[in-house]
């Protein structure tokens, strides 16, 4: 029995040895012990495996900051390739003349029986009488471009689903996807129509819903766009990705632009922006964002080749250790 006064020495439990991690420098050695070549760690080759979730959210962050960059990029680029290329202007002749013809009917229909009333509107919502006239003009100017991007749709689909792979053809991409694959879908203007309506039928409900952001002045107008916009690049692109990964369900498709989704929300976004404008946009920039979204295609193609390429050079290390 210890004496009082006495305090005695409670030992100490023996430390356990840290784990070790693959490529870290973490020393598996005890208190007190010297470090020996032995218990020296070992730099193991990193590229053996995997990235952690850190590394990989990074790796996500950047690509996404890429595609956002490019799509910004391609959508400039399209009004130039479009611009170098006049065997493609003769295609813009009849759907300039048409919306030419919806878009005058529609300013002259709406401003004449929905303008006063928006304004009305506006107004007993207690809004100051300069700011709701504001605001009914650019509704109106909103449902007027609805209009033509409906008729531009429904009419002149299989238009830019034309424009998209001329430039695809001459970019040969359709030559390497045939090389690969054998053989690619062909255009059919009845599967571009049904393609078409398919699309307005989502597009549309979404469009309305999201219509009253447009009462807000200027950024209403820029909150309207971008939630519509990412569904309008998958429209351009739907095409595109059957042709190159067969991918024919609305699954498939909707899991492509969710791992590229900061390209199809920047690039729809300034393409319908384009579109919006009155005249000019179904005019000009219809063509152009066709353009854009072909250059667009080149880009994912040009990815999946890398992807494909890094993915056989992992399986001949690893068949040749």
């Amino acid at each position: 029995m210890a004496s009082p006064g006495v305090v005695l020495p409670i030992p100490s439990a023996p430390s356990a040895p840290l784990p070790a991690r693959p490529g870290g420098d973490n020393i598996a050695h005890g208190p007190g012990q010297p470090l020996s070549a032995a218990s020296a760690p070992t730099v193991l080759n990193r590229s053996r495996y995997p990235p952690n979730n850190g590394e990989l959210r990074s790796r996500g962050i950047t690509e996404h900051g890429k595609d956002v960059v490019c799509a910004i990029y391609l959508t400039v680029m399209g009004m130039g390739a479009f611009a170098i290329r006049p065997h493609l202007w003769v295609k813009v002749i009849l759907p300039i003349l048409v919306t030419l013809a919806t878009t005058i009917a529609s300013l002259v229909i709406l401003f004449s029986i929905a303008l006063g009333p928006q304004a009305h509107l506006f107004i007993k919502l207690s809004w100051p009488d300069w700011l709701a006239w504001t605001v009914a003009v650019l509704c109106v100017l909103v449902e007027v471009s609805v209009v033509n991007l409906i008729v531009l749709l429904v009419l002149f689909g299989q238009v830019q689903s034309d424009i998209l792979r001329s430039i695809l053809e001459e970019k040969g991409v359709i030559a390497a996807l045939r090389d690969e694959k054998g053989e690619v879908p062909e255009q059919n203007c009845m599967r571009d129509v049904c393609h078409s309506i398919g699309f307005l039928l989502v597009r549309l409900p979404l469009l309305l819903l999201t219509l009253p952001l447009n009462a807000i002045p200027v950024l209403g107008q820029v909150a309207w766009i971008l939630l519509n916009g990412w569904l309008y690049a998958w429209e351009l692109e739907a095409e595109f990705m059957v042709m190159l990964d067969n991918r024919f369900s609305c699954d498939h498709q909707l899991k492509f632009v969710k791992n590229h989704f900061g390209a199809f929300f920047t690039f729809g976004a300034g393409a319908m922006a384009l579109e919006l404008i009155p005249f000019v946009g179904p005019w000009v920039f219809f063509a152009t964002n066709a353009c854009g979204a072909a250059l667009l295609a080149e880009r994912f193609h040009e990815e999946r080749k890398r992807r494909l390429e890094s993915e056989r050079d992992l399986e001949d290390e690893s068949s040749s250790s």
